[in-house]
Parts: structure tokens; sequence; C-alpha cells
């Protein structure tokens, strides 16, 4: 009897030592299956490859932390995903429906998201697919594909410019229960990934909230959930952030001038400088030019630098909107080491969006870092 309970107990405290994704999907008999990791720098990596048989396939291997992979079928180049766990998994899928979708101009692929997909066997995923598939947040979809579908038919501008509105409206509402949706499930689950995993998209479309909110959600995880590629995300943009904070030196870095030359930011040291980060093709950033051009020609003998840093990835942009704009002050243009990622120092400085300042005082520490322009030119009215 002893020995029975023992293995009974046993027995429920194991865990499997890896997983199998049994999967069926109807529109392609035969073909490859593949398990695709995607990295942080937009690259992905296989973790299992097998071949489709009747529409047939079996996925394995091990998960230190559940993750979401993707599964991606050729022919067609059919693709879904899977909050993966070390569990016995099962995905039946049906190409009808299909949306495809055809980036090759943009030197990516064409292919198609599969729509009718059925996952058992993940709790994580099961618990991700609750917040997918809440009433409220289909709503919330539902009112932005309408919104979005009518103001691409819109050929008014006014009419146009009042649909944004719309869009903020929507948006701040969206916003607030989805926060609050994740929070109640850290709170029931703070060891899960798929917390972490929803509050990492939540911030990617968020990343003006306060960094104590930020680090307040981020204290509440734990295991599993503190171990996820999501929470070391998550944790190095908090870090990066805290590194931006009024008083702290701002990050150094060096750009190339149109001339070539380099540019060091420290070399400017003993001056007021103003991080300008903008972009040819960006509509609020030139209209921008006007007013700091009145603000250069204001303060500039008292001290006062600008550095553009464009994030323009063609010098031939860059160099036409500079002839165009004819800006008196220091033009630098930021650097795309890895393809499709964002620029270089851009992402050091955390600006996730531009037109973008950051105001340094003459020892190189940030004194205004913001998106407003009246931020800027209050601190500069003190200054001088």
């Amino acid at each position: 009897m002893a020995a029975a309970a023992l293995f009974a107990i046993g027995c429920k405290d194991s865990k499997p030592d890896g997983f199998t994704i049994s999967g069926t999907i109807k529109g392609v008999d035969s073909g490859m299956v593949r398990l695709i990791r995607g990295n942080a720098d937009r690259s992905s990596t296989v973790i299992d490859s097998v071949p489709l048989k009747d529409g047939k396939f079996e996925l394995k291997g091990k998960m230190e932390v559940p993750e979401i992979l993707g599964i991606t079928v050729t022919p067609g180049n059919f693709k879904s995903s899977v909050f993966v766990e070390n569990s016995a998994i099962t995905v039946d899928a049906d190409t009808t429906g299909t949306e495809h979708y055809d980036y090759t101009a943009y030197g990516m692929d064409k292919g198609g998201m599969l729509k009718k997909v059925t996952v058992t066997g993940s709790e994580v995923h099961a618990d991700f697919q609750q917040f997918e598939n809440d009433p409220e947040n289909l709503k919330f979809k539902a009112g932005f594909e309408a919104l979005n579908k009518a103001y691409t038919a819109e050929t008014k501008a006014e009419a146009k410019e009042k649909m944004r509105s719309k869009f903020d409206s929507i948006g701040k509402l969206s916003k607030a229960w989805q926060i609050k949706w994740i929070n109640n499930y850290i709170a029931k689950k703070p060891g899960s990934a798929a917390g972490a995993h929803l509050f990492n998209n939540y911030y990617m479309f968020n990343t003006s909230m306060p960094l104590t909110e930020m680090d307040a959600v981020l204290a509440k995880f734990k295991d599993d959930a503190k171990k996820s590629v999501y929470y070391v995300e998550l944790s190095k943009q908090a870090e990066m952030r805290r590194a931006l904070l009024p008083g702290k030196t701002a990050p150094d870095f060096t750009l190339l001038k149109r001339d070539s030359t380099k540019l060091t930011l420290s070399s400017t040291r003993g001056k007021y400088v103003m991080l300008d980060f903008w972009a040819s093709w960006c509509k609020p950033c030139r209209e921008a030019i006007p007013h700091w051009k009145s603000v250069y020609q204001k303060y500039h003998d008292k001290g006062f630098e600008i550095i553009s840093v464009s994030d323009d990835s063609r010098w031939a942009d860059w160099t036409k909107a500079m002839d165009f704009e004819k800006m008196p002050w220091t033009q630098v243009i930021d650097e795309f080491p890895v393809k499709n990622m964002p620029a270089r120092v851009g992402t050091l400085y955390q600006t996730h969006f531009i037109p973008f300042y950051v105001l340094l005082d003459k020892e190189g520490k940030i004194l205004v870092y913001s998106g407003e322009e009246k931020q800027i030119d209050a601190k500069l009215a003190t200054l001088f």
C-alpha cells in the first residue's frame, strides 16, 4: 500500500521531459512542417523539421521555459503559432479561410496565416487564447477593423482627421482593458510565461507607460515567467529606459556626417545639446524644422547646439531632405547593422516614435527626454 502511494505521488509530481506536437492539416497532404523560433533580431531558428504525410505530422523537442513557436507548412508557406511547453500537444488546422500575404516587394516572403487552428494539451496556450478570444477583446478588434476599413475608403482629409480621434478613443479604452486583464491574470498565475508574453506584447504598443508602472508589473513575475524570453526582453527595455532618466549621462555614440567624417556625442561637451531624432519621410519632423531654426538662431551664440540624427536607411533620401530644408546645425545619420531591425542609436535612446528630442547639459547629462517641443522650449527658456 505504501509502495503504491509512493508510486502515485511520484507520478503526480513528475513532468514530461519534452514535448510532442501531433498535428493534422486539412488542405495539404504532403510536404514539410517546421517548428521555428523567432529571435530578437528578427532572424529565425528551426527547432524541428519533419515530413508531412497524409496531412499528418509529429514534432518533438524540449523546452526550458514555455515559449510561442511558429509552425510553417510547405508547400504554400502556411503559418500558425503555438505556445509550446513540455507536454503532449495536439494541433488541428484547416487551410480554408487562410489570410494570404505577399511581402516580396520588401525583400520578405509570401504565404498564408492559418485562421482555423485548434490547439489542445498546452495550458499556457489555452491561457493565451483566453485573452485573445475574450468577448471584450474581440469587440475592440472588430471596432478597429471597421474603423480602419472606413479610414482607408475615405478620400477627404478632414474626414480622415476626425477618424483619427476615434482611433485614439478606442485605443485608450482597449489599452485600459488589456492592462487590467493582464494584471488580473498575473495575480492568479505569476509564474506563467503566458502572462510575461501578454505584457511584452502590450508594452510593444505602449512604450510610453511610466517606468514605475512597468517596474511594478515586472516585480510580480516569478518562476517560468521570470525565466522567459519575454521577461528578459522587458527587463532589458526597463534598464535602457532607466539609463535615459533626467540626470543620467547620455549614452555616447559615434555616427557619420554628410562628408563621411565621424561625430562622437561626447566631443560636444561644454555646450547645451539637443538631439533631434528625425527622418526625411517623417512629416511631423519636417514640419518642426522652422521652429527649431528659430530656436537655434535665438540660442546658438549662447552655447546651444542641435544634432539631428536621421532615421533614413538611404543616404540619398537624407541628403535630398537636407538640401531642401537647409538646417544650419550638425547632421548625422543612424546605422542599421542588422537587416529589418530598428536603427542602432535610435534603439539606444528608445525612440519608439519620431520626432523625438533629448536635451543635454554641458556635462552631457540628460535634462529633458521627450517627444514634445514645448518641454524643450520651456527648459531652454529657463537655461538662457
